[in-house]
């Protein structure tokens, strides 16, 4: 019997090895193999779950997403749309026997009534500006959702370009005020406003008709617009403050709908927002910062009492940041997710804020509940998986089930190293998380190149889940190299404390807590060639390397994506202000000691290490011109060097072509500098 389970386990292990063995590294164009799923929503009778799946053809450079649906305990999806372009946004009607998207079928997103049953989808409204974000009023007569318009009445001389009649080929911009541009885009004359769309006959009224953004363009959340249960009431966020640049200030008010009458709802001088009504109405749920002028203060999980007219804070003992906002059906329990070491764990409070965490596995985002509140409906990635639909019982303890499997494909034909984690003693003794994944078709007899990949923010975290864009790992460890993936002082998700020691400290902690992290798992992993290290990194990550150059040359390489390199002119150039206010420092001729002390520009005459710069011109967080300054000073002493522009892209590299050279400039770069051994690493302190 013995010799009979030994021989049925080395078959197993014969045919995972076999399996493992036949399965491809990732490379760039296979990430648009992946099915993006997202957006889950329940039906109200708890049977179905509507959400979208977006692919991508990479030969026509563009994506395309539908609405699908899948029984409430999984099985066979069901497509629900099929037009062309993006369906997405799918919102059940409350008798739930229609749900509302969002198309732009016909070019301009509009909002689309479709059975539940399927049939021809009908368009409802005729909008010019695209419609987004829809909400449905508790009696089914009404959507609430948001567009960008030119306020009425607005004011011909105070138009950005005031003379387009008369001059029309002259296409310059007249600019009064800052937070004229944002992310990636030019803001213009155009406001966010909030409309209700009558359901019968698809009209639409503007509730918010002033001159200004409702919500705002900037620390925007997923849900900054409600409606109350019995539709009397809008509440929105909305920042007040004349210099919106350098303002947190974002308050949440509420809107009488019958004559448009407003009430502010919160007068905190930092920012608040993400209101969502009880299910009874009682009272309004909502995140709220403490520091004013500080966009990555921890948010806290507010009530208001409507009726006390009172706010109570739920999670001041939670040293984590909320993120969604999730009221059970009982009005008695809200559920939320937050970034908790490297993950994306889901809790639940109560309204005593007595707080108890559900699930710490994976990345759980976009939650959604039952209609009896006894399981919640949501997506979780890993890093070797993408998104899919899960499951779970909110009854005695209850391991989640996975009910989409959009990507088992993908799965199989791509070989997906998983992240093993480790701690460390980082800077001044402080505990300090990484990852490290190995590379595809791993054999730990062998030395592989190390590539140490640093993440933006300053206040952002790596994690176990998968991305599409960005520093996906798997493209990281792919050729056949080691990624290390540290989470230093700044990083998200290890409590305040640890978060804000970054700030006016840009080059101190963190780099220590990358050297040291490295430094371990090269001591700590035998696999790892410590003759051969590169590292990559964009926005925080890029200020990061180009930070690191002139602090050692134990790299053979460097890959600096829309990295900070002079921090005076990023001052300067950037949109929203509160960034290098809070972190760097108010303003340069204010605290230039500051920005004199951590600027990579000062340090150029120390590079030496080969680099590959890349940057988007459409990129308005971190100037274009800063990579400019930094191939300028690499070209005039000359260090090998290659600057790659992406003319029509921003901050992050979202047009599916121009991700997949990326990686290709990435790779060939990494393979020039790592092919080979040479000399040993550098001491890594200051020199």
């Amino acid at each position: 019997m013995k010799k009979g389970i030994f021989a049925i386990l080395i078959v197993l292990i014969l045919f995972g090895f076999i399996n493992s063995q036949s399965k491809k590294p990732l490379q760039p164009e296979d990430l648009y193999k992946i099915k993006e799923v997202s957006d889950p929503r329940v039906s109200p009778d708890g049977k179905w779950i509507a959400y979208t799946i977006k692919v991508t053809d990479l030969e026509k450079n563009e994506s395309n997403s539908d609405i699908w649906l899948i029984p409430i305990s999984g099985g066979s999806p069901r497509k629900l749309t099929a037009g062309p372009g993006d369906d997405h946004s799918p919102r059940w009607s409350p008798d739930g026997t229609q749900i509302a998207f969002v198309s732009d079928r016909d070019e301009v997103g509009n909002i689309y009534l479709i059975n539940f049953n399927g049939g021809e989808a009908k368009k409802l409204t005729g909008s010019k500006t695209e419609l987004s974000s829809p909400i449905w009023t508790k009696d089914g007569k009404h959507l609430l959702c948001r567009s960008r318009v030119l306020p009425q009445n607005k004011d011909k001389e105070k138009l950005e370009n005031w003379t387009k009649e008369e001059l029309p080929k002259c296409e310059a911009r007249t600019i009064d005020q800052l937070l004229f541009r944002q992310w990636d885009r030019w803001l213009g004359d155009k406001r966010n406003h909030l409309f209700m769309v009558n359901c019968p006959d698809g009209s639409m009224k503007d509730l918010t008709p002033a001159d200004a953004d409702v919500p705002p363009v900037s620390l925007t959340g997923d849900h900054d617009f409600d409606v109350s249960p019995d539709g009397k009431e809008i509440c929105f966020v909305r920042n007040d403050d004349p210099f919106l640049a350098v303002s947190t200030n974002q308050d949440i008010f509420l809107l009488n709908v019958d004559n448009l009458s407003e009430t502010k709802m919160t007068d905190n001088p930092a920012l608040d927002h993400g209101p969502h009504y009880s299910p009874d109405g009682g009272y309004i749920a909502y995140k709220a910062m403490k520091k004013a002028g500080y966009e990555s203060d921890r948010k806290r999980l507010m009530i208001y009492d409507r009726k006390a007219k009172t706010h109570t804070t739920l999670t001041e003992a939670l040293d984590r940041s909320v993120s969604q906002i999730l009221w059970a059906p009982s009005g008695k329990v809200i559920y939320f997710t937050c970034r908790d070491q490297g993950r994306s764990s889901i809790y639940q409070v109560d309204l005593k804020g007595n707080i108890k965490q559900i699930t710490n596995d994976g990345y759980n985002v976009n939650i959604d509940i039952t209609p009896k509140g006894d399981r919640l409906i949501f997506l979780r990635s890993y890093n070797h998986m993408p998104y899919e639909l899960f499951s779970m019982s909110l009854k005695g303890k209850s391991k989640a089930t996975q009910l989409s499997f959009e990507n088992a494909d993908f799965l199989t034909e791509f070989d997906l190293p998983e992240l093993k984690e480790f701690w460390f003693t980082g800077a001044e003794g402080t505990k300090v998380h990484g990852f490290i994944q190995e590379p595809p078709g791993f054999e730990p007899q062998k030395k592989y190149p190390v590539v140490l990949t640093i993440h933006g923010g300053p206040q952002n975290m790596w994690s176990d889940r998968f991305m599409t864009t960005w520093f996906t790992f798997q493209m990281i460890c792919s050729p056949g190299y080691v990624g290390v993936f540290i989470n230093p002082r700044g990083s998200s998700g290890y409590g305040s404390t640890f978060r804000e020691q970054v700030s006016k400290n840009y080059g101190g902690r963190c780099f220590v807590d990358l050297m040291k992290g490295l430094d371990y798992a090269i001591e700590h992993y035998d696999f790892i060639d410590k003759t051969r290290q590169a590292a990559v990194g964009g926005s925080f990550g890029g200020y990061s390397v180009n930070w690191i150059m002139g602090r050692t040359h134990r790299f053979k390489c460097i890959v600096s994506h829309a990295g900070l390199y002079n921090l005076v002119s990023f001052y300067g150039a950037t949109e929203e202000l509160w960034y290098p206010a809070w972190d760097m420092g108010e303003t340069p001729w204010d605290e230039p000691e500051v920005y004199k002390k951590w600027s990579p520009h000062l340090h150029a005459k120390k590079f030496k290490t080969p680099t590959l710069v890349t940057h988007c011109e459409k990129d308005y967080r971190v100037p274009f011109a800063e990579s400019l300054q930094l191939f300028t000073a690499l070209q005039r002493q000359g260090i090998p060097s290659r600057l790659v522009v992406f003319p029509d892209d921003g901050h992050v590299i979202s047009v599916p072509q121009n991700n997949v050279r990326w990686w290709k400039e990435i790779h060939r770069w990494l393979k020039i500098y790592l092919a080979s051994g040479g000399q040993g690493p550098m001491a890594w302190g200051t020199y």
